[in-house]
C-alpha cells in the first residue's frame, strides 16, 4: 500500500493519536471554563476586584456557552462540520490572546463571553466528529474516552492549578492552555479531513416539534432550574469553604481533588440508578436528596469542619442529577434531535450563569454563607415539578388503560 493510499484509508476513521488530541482538547476547554473557580480568591486579589466580580468571569463564560451552541447549530447547520470545528478552535485561541492583553474588567468580561461561545461550539462539534469517525459499535466507548478529558480537568487540573498558584498566576495557566490549543489546531489542519459522513441539514420545523412534548419540556426546565442552584453554589465553593473553614487554606488543593472524586462517584451512582429505576424517578429522588443536603449545609454553616461533609455530598448528588437530565433529553427525543440535546447542554450553562449572578447579589447583600439558599429553592422546585408530572402521567395512564395492555416504560 502506497503512502497516498494509507492516508486515504485513515482519513475517514478515528486514529489513536486523533483520539488523544480530542481528549486533551476536552481537558483544555473544560479548564478554560472552570479554572477561575479553583483560584477565585487569588484572582480577585491579583485583579484588585471583589470575589463576586471575579465570579462574573465564570458567569459570562457560561452565558456565552449557553447562547452559542443552539444558535450556532441552527445558523450554520449547512456548513461542513470539520471546517467549523477548526474555525471555532481558531476563534477560541484568538479570544484567549485578547483576554491575556485586556486592560479593563469590561474587556475581560467580553472576551470571556466570546471564549464561552466559541469553546462550547467547538465542544459540540468535536463530540459529533468523534461519533462520525468512530466505528458504529464503538461510539459509546469513544465518547467515554473523550469525556475523560473533562474529568481530568475537574479531578487533576483545577486542584493542580490551586497547588501551583504560588508559582503560576492565572495568565500563566491560560498561556499553557493556549499553547495546547495551538498545537491541536495545527494537528487538526494536517490530519482532520473532510467528514466522510456529513449530517444532512435538519429541518427547523422538525426540531421545534419537540417543544410540544411534555417530557422534553420537563427535562429542559428541570435542567435549567437544577443548574441555576448548582451554579450559584459551585461557582463560589472555594471562597465559601475558606470563609466557613479558614483552616482549610493549606489543604484547598486536596479538597478540590475530593470534590472531583465526589463528582465521579455521583455520576457513577447516577448511571446505575438511572438504569434501575429510570431517569424520571432518579431525577425526583436526586432532587429530594439535594434539597435536604442543601438545607443541612445552611444549618451547619457555623459548624466548622462538619460543614465540609454535606458540601461534598451536595457535589455528588449534583452530578447524579445532571446525568438524569442528559440521559432524559436523549430518551425523551428518542435520540432523534441533536439540536434538543445541545439545547439541554446550553440550558445547563444558562442556568449556571443565572445562579452565579444571583449568588453574587446574595453575597453582596447578606453574605456568602447564604448562597446555598438558591440550591434549596431550585431542588425543591424540580422535586415538585417531577412529582406533579409523574402524578398526572399516572392518572392519565389509569384513565386510558385497557385490560390486557401495559403502560410503556420510560
Amino acid at each position: 500500500m502506497t503512502h497516498s493510499e494509507e492516508r486515504t484509508r485513515t482519513a475517514g476513521r478515528l486514529t489513536r493519536v486523533m483520539m488523544l488530541v480530542f481528549i486533551v482538547m476536552n481537558f483544555v476547554i473544560n479548564m478554560s471554563g472552570a479554572v477561575f473557580g479553583g483560584i477565585l480568591d487569588q484572582v480577585a486579589q491579583q485583579l484588585s476586584i471583589t470575589e463576586a466580580e471575579t465570579g462574573m468571569l465564570s458567569s459570562v463564560y457560561a452565558w456565552g456557552a449557553g447562547i452559542g451552541v443552539p444558535v450556532f447549530l441552527i445558523v450554520f447547520r449547512r456548513f461542513e462540520r470539520t471546517v467549523l470545528l477548526k474555525c471555532m478552535l481558531a476563534a477560541t485561541i484568538a479570544a484567549t490572546v485578547v483576554m491575556l492583553h485586556a486592560e479593563s474588567y469590561s474587556m475581560l468580561l467580553v472576551t470571556r463571553f466570546i471564549m464561552g461561545l466559541t469553546g462550547s461550539c467547538y465542544g459540540v462539534l468535536a463530540t459529533s466528529t468523534i461519533a462520525s469517525l468512530s466505528d458504529e459499535k464503538r461510539i459509546g466507548g469513544a465518547l467515554a474516552k473523550s469525556i475523560a478529558g473533562a474529568a481530568l480537568a475537574l479531578v487533576v487540573g483545577i486542584p493542580l492549578t490551586r497547588a501551583l498558584s504560588g508559582v503560576l498566576n492565572w495568565k500563566d495557566v491560560f498561556r499553557i492552555l493556549m499553547g495546547l490549543m495551538a498545537a491541536a489546531f495545527v494537528y487538526f489542519m494536517a490530519a482532520l479531513r473532510k467528514d466522510p459522513k456529513p449530517s444532512s441539514p435538519s429541518s427547523i420545523k422538525s426540531e421545534f416539534r419537540f417543544f410540544r412534548d411534555r417530557k422534553v419540556l420537563l427535562v429542559l426546565a428541570s435542567n435549567v432550574i437544577t443548574f441555576t442552584g448548582y451554579g450559584a453554589f459551585y461557582a463560589y465553593i472555594t471562597p465559601y469553604l475558606l470563609d466557613r473553614i479558614p483552616a482549610l487554606e493549606p489543604y484547598m488543593s486536596v479538597v478540590l481533588a475530593a470534590i472531583g472524586c465526589c463528582a465521579f462517584a455521583g455520576n457513577l451512582i447516577g448511571g446505575k440508578l438511572c438504569d434501575r429505576i429510570g431517569y424520571r424517578k432518579a431525577l425526583i429522588l436526586g432532587s429530594l436528596l439535594q434539597a435536604i443536603i442543601a438545607a443541612v449545609i445552611l444549618a451547619t454553616g457555623n459548624a466548622g469542619w462538619i460543614n465540609l461533609i454535606p458540601v461534598l455530598l451536595w457535589i455528588g448528588i449534583g452530578w447524579l442529577i445532571g446525568l438524569q437530565t442528559n440521559t432524559g433529553i436523549n430518551v425523551a427525543t428518542e435520540r432523534k434531535s441533536s439540536f434538543m440535546v445541545s439545547l439541554c447542554s446550553s440550558g445547563g450553562s444558562i442556568g449556571s450563569a443565572i445562579g452565579t449572578s444571583i449568588a453574587a447579589q446574595i453575597m453582596a447583600g447578606i453574605g456568602i454563607r447564604y448562597i446555598i439558599i438558591v440550591s434549596v429553592i431550585t431542588s425543591a422546585t424540580v422535586l415538585l415539578m417531577g412529582s406533579l408530572f409523574r402524578a398526572r402521567e399516572t392518572t392519565s395512564a389509569k384513565a386510558c388503560a385497557i385490560p390486557g395492555n401495559s403502560v410503556p416504560a420510560e
